[in-house]
């Protein structure tokens, strides 16, 4: 078995939960780091710029350039410029997720647009925007998701995410969104790459087995559960390492290298 030389990790749930640290895992990227297993941050959060995400990690005592961050709305953003070029797009996004959308012609108009995106629900999800969406696929635009998640952890409990949203209009509309972020397997493969290492090199650390880990194991990369976040929820899990966080990850690796 290959060594690990790089670890992917997921952000909320792993790091932290409505930004408070998790006890412990600053600590443990410090102690990662300073073994010398590259790192990476790829997180489904579409609220924020990747600049933006390490300025707030940082300020909770975790230490990473803009660069080493991979989001569903950067993804998102590339997979507009290579498989949408010139097209017009309405994204439905939070306000935040907008700056990582360089290089692509946005429209405030449903009717005008070309290709619909869906990031983060919030407030402004009102009926009158969601059916202006809808309509717009009827007529054929493609639906493009940066992700598809059930629900997040917050300080106030579980909260709804996407994935109600992009599962309903597929069905209204019978269409199939193009989903960017996890589960996808081509953002993992991204993360690998900023890495500059093979998937079989890497482990994917999260919170959730299904849109979190059984996506990297899929593509070759090891995989680690820790129960902190959305973690406790589940059972039995197929994982490589099942932790109760994320602190005592630099130890577990020594008997994973061994085993």
């Amino acid at each position: 078995m290959s060594p690990v030389r790089g670890i992917v990790l997921d952000m909320e749930g792993v790091l932290h939960v409505d930004w408070q640290p998790i006890d412990g895992s600053p600590e443990a990227v410090e102690a990662l780091a300073g073994a010398g297993i590259e790192l990476a941050v790829l997180t489904n959060t579409t609220g924020r710029t990747r600049s933006a995400i390490a300025e707030r990690l940082a300020a909770i005592g975790f230490e990473f350039a803009p660069a080493r961050i991979v989001t569903a709305a950067s993804a998102a953003a590339e997979h507009l410029r290579r498989s949408h070029a010139g097209k017009r797009v309405y994204a439905l996004v939070e306000e935040g997720a907008t700056g990582d959308l360089d290089g692509i012609e946005l429209t405030e108009h449903p009717a005008d647009a070309e290709v619909v995106l869906l990031g983060g629900p919030d407030q402004t999800w009102t009926y009158g925007r969601l059916n202006a969406v809808f309509r717009v696929l009827l007529e054929g635009a493609p639906l493009v998701a940066m992700q598809r998640n059930r629900w997040w952890p917050t300080a106030d409990g579980p909260s709804l995410d996407a994935g109600m949203f992009v599962a309903g209009l597929e069905y209204a509309a019978s269409v199939t969104a193009a989903v960017i972020g996890k589960p996808s397997p081509a953002i993992y493969r991204t993360a690998c790459e900023l890495l500059g290492v093979r998937a079989e090199e890497a482990m994917m650390v999260g919170d959730d087995p299904e849109s979190d880990l059984a996506p990297a194991a899929g593509i070759g990369m090891r995989t680690c559960l820790v129960r902190t976040g959305k973690g406790s929820s589940f059972g039995e899990a197929d994982v490589d390492l099942d932790l109760p966080e994320l602190a005592a990850l630099p130890a577990a690796l020594g008997g994973l290298a061994s085993a």
